[in-house]
């Protein structure tokens, strides 16, 4: 090397000494690693540490020390230095901590290749960097508080100050607030021994440093206020060290965010300290100003519900002057500025909006249009009133536009016409059904019921033309009564009117269509033209009640008239009371008549319970009767044949829709078990069906998977609807047989009789003398105790004289062996 000499000096030989004063570790190895030199810092550092390096060990290899680390850090320490000193890498850098057990340290690793006479040397230097590390960890942190969505701005004042205190060594940091002469503290973090907390206020005079920070609106820095600013010293208080910084909201200072103690600080504040002061200080105000914009907001928000807008004579929006989210589905009002009228609103609702905002600025004069929109609950209506708008802050032709929400004025007004309207349709209507029920009581036959109804439904004004009508197949309709109408066959109604009538009866609700017409096919002959030619609203009305459907109401309204809902459900109700009406007249003629329709019925592999059952347990299972309970459903009482009790109760029980099951009436000489089953669902059955059309059930057997049944109707019944409903409801059954059946005629006296023949002389003589000394009323007109002594007999002969005359009264009702019997 050769020597560099500059005014009588050897340079090289000052590099030594002066390395010696530099505040980092610095030595120099060998392209082996092995260390030749190091400066005193190093030697400082390992003495410090235990790792003293002397002249006589300066031969220790580097390289191999940091290939023994137990962590990941000498591994790589060692791979970048051989890197450089292999000329693979101008240079090396490594930040990685060296922590101790009384305290946390970084450094940063640097090394770079030198040659001198072709050998390849490599100096190392460990620059400590706990300080910036320490700097950056509170910042991080001071980040995390100030995003900490979870915490309110008080929680996040507090930790603020609490950070500040331990960073700056500060015992005291506030948040305070500058109120006319008053300081009010809004934060607090202090010593709990200290008098201090948030919502004590003191005069400005008080304390001298946040006075000056808020008249000269600067930060200000004290290490120790008898030293550095002795006019700033304050008796009350006693702060010895300040450092704080103004709080701005709205361009005003708001008050001071400082930190301060009572003694004087052993170091001084540093220009980090200060601008972290000033970091806290400012978002401090950030957030101040954004919560009182956001309260001013609300405020106007509460008091000017109406969304505004200022919009240009393009439809363009320039400025949105209050919170839009009451009217339309954005997150920030931003969103909406610049965009146009069209680009938001729909075409015809933006050309109405538009149209309004050009007149307004052609006329001068306020403009006011009302239109619909979709928002996110539901359907709004608004009034947009619309001024030409005169301000330098806008360009000349621009209006206001505000959006007045009117939707309850929209729904209050088409209310009350709504009422008006169903309040006079529903007092006709309501009248007209009083008197076509009235009508109807003493009808005796189907074809007189529907007549009834088509009459008195014509004579009012409010329908021109009614006709009934029942499925004639899977697409046509067979005409009945009809009123209104000249004359009216099947072929002559329109695939329309077919149509909208069958609809009606699959579906059991009512159809309505506001003209015939339009869902008939055009024509200029009466082929597929609708019966009534002119713009007419017709309902096709379904005739039920349960599960059963006897038909349709076809009605058309007078010219010019609709049918609403309201109507519609009048309608409903009408068609119900017809069912009824035709249910009970079949129901009459099927006890009536001296000869009934005997129907029986197979459903092979029935997905009926008990079907099912009798299957599994090789036994049969016989219907004695079904009784209605509240639910809609029915106790079933049935006789299982051929196996033992407690095997059906079993299966009954594990069966998921029963309900309940109980044994009855045990088994006794040529006579099965009876059983009582509680079903917990509503299901439909053939029996439902039977008993809707007027039909008195005989007999319910369920043997071998199967179900067999068997009805008496009418004579005069449409056998087969009664057949196609039940098969609608239980496919893949079966009619097996149909026959006429004469019935014995039974007179009143003949009931009569057959109960007194079943009465002994002494039950007869306990139930009359009951009966006469209104023992049955309500409430009693004699008692128990009355009654035995009237007829000289003890009180519990009297019951038991009465319950065995009550058995056999209901027996006559109920008991197989008095007659015919419906199980129902």
């Amino acid at each position: 090397m050769v020597p560099s000499v500059m005014d009588g000096h050897d340079v090289p030989a000052l590099y030594g000494p002066a390395i010696d004063t530099l505040p980092l570790m610095f030595a120099i190895v060998d392209a082996s690693g092995v260390i030749l030199s190091t400066n005193e810092t190093w030697s400082e550092f390992g003495r410090a540490n235990g790792t003293e390096v002397t002249p006589n060990t300066l031969g220790v290899n580097y390289l191999g020390v940091a290939d023994m680390a137990d962590d990941t850090t000498g591994q790589q320490a060692a791979e970048g230095i051989r890197a450089v000193l292999a000329g693979e890498q101008s240079s090396f850098e490594l930040e990685y901590p060296c922590h101790t057990q009384s305290a946390k340290r970084w450094f940063r690793l640097y090394a770079a290749p030198f040659t001198i006479d072709g050998e390849t040397f490599a100096s190392i230097a460990h620059i400590d960097i706990t300080a910036r590390k320490q700097r950056e960890s509170v910042l991080e942190a001071a980040y995390d508080i100030c995003t900490d969505s979870s915490r309110t701005f008080t929680e996040q004042l507090n930790a603020l100050l609490e950070l500040g205190c331990e960073t700056l060594g500060s015992s005291f940091g506030t948040l305070s607030r500058v109120h006319g002469d008053e300081y009010v503290f809004e934060a607090v973090t202090a010593p709990t021994t200290a008098d201090l907390e948030a919502g004590r206020t003191t005069s400005i005079e008080d304390l001298p440093n946040c006075r000056h920070v808020v008249e000269h609106r600067e930060p200000l820095v004290i290490r120790d206020v008898e030293a550095d600013a002795p006019d700033l010293a304050d008796p009350e208080w006693g702060i010895v060290n300040y450092i704080g910084a103004p709080v701005v909201v709205d361009g005003a200072v708001y008050g001071t965010f400082c930190f301060y103690g009572l003694e004087p600080r052993t170091a001084e504040f540093t220009q980090w300290d200060l601008t972290f002061v000033r970091l806290l200080s400012d978002w401090a105000g950030y957030e101040l100003e954004r919560q009182r914009h956001s309260e001013q907001r609300d405020a106007l928000n509460t008091a000017f519900p109406d969304p505004s807008f200022i919009i240009d004579a393009e439809g363009r929006f320039l400025d949105c002057l209050t919170d839009p989210e009451t009217m339309l589905t954005v997150d920030d009002t931003d969103t909406l500025v610049g965009q146009t009228l069209h680009e938001f609103f729909p075409h015809d609702t933006a050309d109405s909006l538009l149209a309004a905002v050009r007149a307004a600025l052609r006329t001068g004069s306020f403009q006011s249009v009302e239109y619909k929109l979709q928002a996110p609950s539901g359907k709004r209506w608004f009034e947009a009133r619309v001024a030409p708008l005169e301000s330098r802050a806008y360009d000349p032709d621009t209006v206001i536009f505000i959006a007045r929400d009117i939707t309850d004025h929209k729904h209050r007004q088409t209310e009350l016409e709504r009422q008006r309207d169903k309040l006079k349709q529903a007092q006709r209507l309501n009248v007209l059904g009083r008197e076509i029920a009235k009508a109807l009581q003493d009808t005796q036959t189907r074809e007189g019921i529907e007549s009834a109804v088509c009459a008195h439904l014509t004579e009012s004004d409010l329908y021109q033309a009614v006709w009934t009508g029942s499925r004639g197949s899977a697409t046509s309709i067979t005409l009945g009564a009809a009123a209104g109408i000249d004359t009216a066959t099947s072929e002559q109604l329109s695939s329309g009117e077919h149509s909208l009538a069958i609809d009606a009866i699959d579906t059991g609700e009512v159809q309505v269509v506001e003209d015939i017409a339009s869902v008939s096919t055009p024509s200029d002959t009466k082929i597929d033209r609708p019966l009534l030619a002119d713009r007419c609203s017709v309902a096709a009305v379904p005739l039920t009640t349960g599960e059963t459907t006897y038909g349709v109401l076809m009605v058309y309204a007078s010219t010019g008239a609709t049918i609403g809902c309201r109507e519609s459900d009048i309608l409903a109700d009408l068609g119900r009371l017809i069912a009824l009406s035709i249910q009970r007249v079949h129901s009459q003629q099927s006890l009536l008549a001296a000869t009934t329709v005997e129907l029986e019925f197979l459903t092979p592999d029935s997905d009926d319970i008990f079907a099912g059952l009798s299957a599994m347990l090789d036994c049969s299972f016989t219907l004695e009767r079904r009784v209605p309970i509240s639910s809609g459903n029915c106790i079933h009482y049935v006789r299982a044949k051929g196996v033992d009790s407690d095997r059906v109760c079993q299966a009954l029980t594990e069966t998921p829709s029963v309900e309940s099951c109980a044994v009855v009436e045990t088994a006794a000489e040529n006579r099965a078990p009876l059983f009582e089953v509680t079903l917990d669902e509503i299901s439909t059955s053939p029996l439902d069906t039977l008993a809707d059309y007027g039909g008195a059930v005989q007999q319910a057997v369920a043997a071998d998977g199967d179900l067999r049944f068997t009805a008496e109707m009418a004579p005069d019944i449409n056998v087969r609807a009664v057949v196609e409903a039940i098969q609608e409801g239980t496919p893949g059954t079966e009619l097996r047989s149909k026959q006429y059946v004469d019935q014995p005629v039974s007179t009143a006296t003949d009931f009569q009789t057959r109960i007194r023949d079943r009465l002994t002389p002494k039950q007869a003589a306990a139930l009359k003398t009951a009966y006469a000394r209104g023992y049955y009323d309500w409430p009693r007109g004699s008692s128990a105790e009355e009654l035995a002594a009237t007829l000289d007999i003890s009180a519990p002969t009297l019951h038991y004289r009465l319950r065995k005359a009550h058995d056999a009264v209901i027996g006559s009702l109920f008991d197989s062996d008095t007659g015919s019997e419906k199980l129902d």
